[in-house]
């Protein structure tokens, strides 16, 4: 990665607020995360040998391969590779309890791959990934240049997305209302965060992820004072 590559890139993640991740009072199973984003050769190489030595391998500058059960699994960059924000590239992340987090520089979107080691499946996953207790589930967040906020997924453990949204609950459309941090799942395995009006940041309130009629949507719902 260059070093005007590198400026864009954490010029980007420290706004969408993935540098320094999403205020991890996390509960529940593993948590994987890379903390500060550092993708210079030099820091990702003591990142594997830290966390995955002898599973993840940077193969080349563009080539980062990862050892399953059923064999290696190889993320080859796409270019341009010199241009900020531009082209497809792999970093690894992070690596807990058999599972490793690739994450991905889709030209400006920031998500991630999940990788298992003992099935060598691959799911969809955000530049930091939480597990529900039972394994059952897992939380990822993601992040696009543009975008004021990132997006929260919860997918089932095969990948498929049961539910996705913002950071943030929406007063009309479009329109942040308050801000949500701190994701965290129950030993029952529902889903929680911290919202905070974006006209008082006293006001904060536990929410959780609910379905009610059809619709998933973040309750005890809360008036917000006008801005």
């Amino acid at each position: 990665m260059t070093e005007r590559r590198a400026r864009h890139l954490a010029a980007a993640l420290l706004a969408l607020g993935l540098a320094g991740g999403v205020n991890p009072a996390y509960g529940a199973g593993p948590h994987l995360a890379c903390g500060y984003v550092d993708n210079e050769p030099r820091v990702e190489a003591r990142r594997i040998a830290g966390r995955a030595q002898g599973v993840v391998r940077r193969e080349s500058r563009h080539v980062l391969s990862v050892r399953t059960a059923q064999g290696v699994l190889r993320f080859t960059d796409k270019p341009p590779h010199d241009e900020p924000l531009s082209g497809v590239h792999y970093h690894f992340c992070d690596r807990r309890d058999g599972v490793v987090l690739v994450t991905v520089e889709d030209e400006g979107d920031f998500t991630g791959v999940l990788v298992d080691e003992a099935s060598g499946r691959k799911t969809a996953a955000g530049a930091e990934v939480l597990f529900s207790n039972d394994r059952r589930a897992y939380f990822a967040a993601s992040g696009a240049d543009g975008l004021d906020g990132m997006v929260w997924t919860i997918h089932a453990i095969d990948g498929t997305t049961s539910w996705s949204g913002y950071s943030f609950i929406e007063k009309r459309k479009g329109e942040a209302d308050a801000t949500l941090d701190t994701p965290a799942w129950t030993d029952t395995g529902e889903f929680t965060a911290m919202a905070q009006c974006l006209a008082n940041d006293k006001l904060r309130w536990k929410v959780k992820l609910t379905k009610a009629n059809g619709k998933w949507q973040w309750l005890p719902n809360r008036t917000c004072p006008q801005s």
